[in-house]
């Protein structure tokens, strides 16, 4: 039978969502479900009759999808494995269960305390970074300002790089030092160090919008993932590709958490995956062509589609509770033992992804299937190296994403990664604002945004060496500016870093540095253990199994979160290398990326601008009136005065007055006070300044908080 003499049906059909239309050479369109199909024919289903089609009368754009239909695997769609899990469910499945997972933190990884650029090489770049925006300035009339003393350098750069002030003693043991060589030195000796992957962990977890736990899903084995490949010093383009190709449950794989931050949300995540990684700002795009921008909402959608064929959801377990609760097995007990499987990253067969039936341009046809495709923003890109993956096959779509995306021809994505170090080093981006680089040449400096991308592609993006040059630069290490006006940021050309103030982050771990001295970073907290020990194979066992599973869990211990760690109360099993911290008026002395993240809304971190993570870096250094409360008149204040602090134990040896307010003004801002600081402070102490007033006024001035 032809397809001429087939009779046109409209989507009426018991199957309405399966009909395709078909249309032969003379262009007449049916629609029909298709069955099957092979190199002479093609069998299509209409009125409950099948109907062989020869290939040959089809147009060739049926052809294809005929050819397409028949290599995808329909009975694995969503349908047919629902069918499947159901038919499991029901049968009597006998074998072995897989075991039970540890209770237990995997054992640590050994950090990567090897810098692989030669001094000779980092001297280098830095100079030719000092080249290109010593030429912006020179345009511009301006110069680099005068180096900045090395008190200042040593609590800047103890600031930017570890996250926290230094003690007085490592302050006077850097300016004391004849050693030519002592900043680069201790540029060096703070990338390796475990303050400094605390403080940038805290700088990805507000980049990444990091949450350990939403709703009943819990993210500390990401958590653990990511604090590893810190310790690793894993290049950029290498986690990227983890955390977007990631196959798995958050019980079993730790990048996954990264497209389980918006599970049953892939046009979101995908607008945020393009912030964050490209600069690009695509949100309208969802909806329409962005007013503003080159992206169409097109673009958008067949950037989407290479996520079409990925299932990331996070499936409600409170229905397997209730199908497996029993006198033995509470709701609760399931619900705890399966909800770590249930959210999972899951690889489809076809890619599933149409425009909206709403698409409002005459370039597609509104419902249809979306073809993933690259944006280009250069005529001749598409002919590079990054565009040439695969964008036909289903089950690789995700792997060609992050191949283009992460590429080293890829401009946008070392431009990304590469202004937004700057921002956080420099105080403002070369290009402002970092989420939005359509256009680089509207960079304060595009010969040297340029640069910058060079070398990060060139040092195989290695972020921690990338900064080493920055942090070599003369402009760096140059005396600090003041914040130019909002309408002026963008037109800032970098003679010195500018002033600000410190992060939620980086004021909690300098209080905790006048606290604890450097032993801060002794004590650290993985609670991974809550998540994994829950691992199995969720989706390849029957209900009944499932159940077994949990019995099992509960009798083992598995399901006990509070007795030895991994809840909201710190246990054993949280601390590493059994070190217990140190806790005083309930709360824990630990870092701020030891903490819950993000730390709870009545937390100081909160309360001075710690990001919710519900956007990229939402964080805030604004300061108001509860924080100016909670630092005169918060618990805070008893910390620093205790007798057991870092603080209290430095000034102690001290025997004269002089040498307190020394070692003070040493320890809060890494300076010896000024004569005439020294001499209204001196007459303020006969008068009965005490030593806990001369704390409580150096701990609220304002030099405190700032970065110079």
């Amino acid at each position: 039978m032809v397809l001429l003499s087939i009779a046109v049906v409209w989507a009426d059909e018991k199957n309405g969502s399966s009909l395709h239309d078909w249309t032969n050479l003379a262009g007449k369109v049916i629609q029909a479900s298709f069955i099957s199909a092979n190199e002479e024919t093609v069998t299509l289903a209409m009125n409950g009759k099948n109907y062989e089609v020869p290939l040959a009368s089809l147009s060739p754009e049926s052809q294809s999808l005929a050819a397409k239909l028949a290599e995808r695997p329909r009975d694995k769609d969503r349908k047919s494995e629902r069918r499947e899990r159901k038919k499991k469910d029901q049968e009597v499945v006998s074998g072995e269960l897989p075991p039970l997972a540890e209770i237990a933190n995997e054992p640590r990884v050994s950090a990567n305390l090897e810098l692989r650029l030669s001094d000779a090489d980092v001297a280098k770049a830095a100079s030719w970074i000092d080249h290109y925006l010593g030429l912006g300035l020179k345009k511009a009339g301006q110069r680099l300002n005068p180096p900045a003393s090395d008190n200042v350098f040593v609590r800047r750069v103890y600031l930017d790089v570890a996250g926290r002030i230094p003690t007085d003693e490592e302050t006077l043991a850097f300016v004391e030092s004849k050693d030519p060589g002592k900043r680069t030195a201790l540029i060096d000796d703070l990338l390796v160090s475990d303050g400094y992957r605390s403080h940038f962990f805290n700088w990805l977890g507000d980049l990444l919008r990091y949450k350990d736990g939403i709703k009943r899903f819990n993210y500390n084995y990401y958590e653990r993932w990511l604090k590893d490949q810190i310790d690793l010093n894993r290049p950029w383009d290498e986690m990227v590709t983890d955390m977007l190709t990631a196959e798995g449950s958050l019980a079993s794989t730790g990048p996954s958490g990264y497209l389980l931050r918006d599970p049953g949300m892939p046009l979101d995540n995908l607008s945020n995956t393009l912030s964050i990684f490209l600069g690009a700002n695509v949100s309208c795009a969802q909806c329409h062509d962005h007013p503003l921008a080159e992206w169409t909402q097109r673009e958008f959608f067949e950037l989407a589609a290479f996520f079409g064929s990925t299932d990331v959801s996070d499936r409600d377990p409170r229905k397997v509770g209730n199908k497996l609760k029993s006198s033995n097995l509470s709701k609760q007990d399931v619900i705890v033992a399966v909800a770590q499987n249930m959210a999972r990253v899951h690889s489809l067969p076809s890619q599933e992804l149409t425009f909206p039936k709403d698409y409002g341009y005459d370039d597609v046809e509104p419902g249809s299937q979306v073809q993933p495709a690259f944006v280009v923003w250069k005529d001749g890109e598409q002919n590079g190296p990054a565009y040439a993956v695969d964008t036909k096959n289903p089950s690789s779509l995700r792997v060609s994403f992050a191949s283009w995306l992460t590429h080293g021809q890829n401009p946008r994505f070392a431009t990304s990664i590469a202004n937004r170090l700057w921002k956080r080093i420099f105080g403002i981006a070369v290009l402002e604002p970092v989420d939005d680089l359509d256009d680089l040449s509207l960079a304060s400096n595009p010969e040297l945004l340029e640069y910058l991308r060079r070398v990060i592609v060139y040092i195989d993006f290695d972020l921690r060496e990338f900064q080493r040059v920055i942090f070599n630069t003369k402009a760096y290490q140059a005396t600090a500016n003041a914040t130019p006006p909002m309408g002026e940021i963008d037109e800032y050309l970098f003679p010195g870093p500018v002033l600000r103030r410190m992060t939620a982050e980086q004021a909690w771990d300098s209080i905790l540095t006048l606290v604890m001295g450097s032993d801060l970073d002794d004590y650290k907290i993985d609670q991974s253990h809550a998540v994994t020990r829950f691992a199995f194979p969720f989706d390849d066992l029957s209900i009944s199994q499932v159940g077994q599973m949990a019995a099992a869990m509960k009798a083992s211990g598995h399901l006990n979160l509070k007795s030895r760690g991994g809840g909201n109360r710190l246990g054993e099993l949280d601390y590493v290398d059994g070190k217990l911290p140190r806790k005083l008026a309930g709360e824990y002395l630990l870092r701020a990326s030891e903490l819950k993240q993000p730390a709870p809304e009545d937390h100081f971190l909160r309360m001075f601008g710690q990001s919710s993570r519900e956007l990229v870096n939402d964080g805030s250094r604004e300061g108001n009136i509860p924080q100016s409360l909670m630092l005169m008149n918060g618990e805070i204040q008893d910390l620093l005065v205790e007798k057991d602090s870092h603080l209290v134990r430095q000034f102690s040896k001290r025997r004269l007055k002089e040498g307190v307010i020394d070692s003070l003004y040493l320890s809060f801002f890494s300076r010896s006070p000024s004569p005439s600081e020294l001499k209204k402070i001196q007459a303020a102490m006969k008068d009965g300044v005490s030593q806990k007033d001369l704390v409580w006024a150096l701990f609220n001035s304002p030099e405190f908080l700032f970065v110079q």
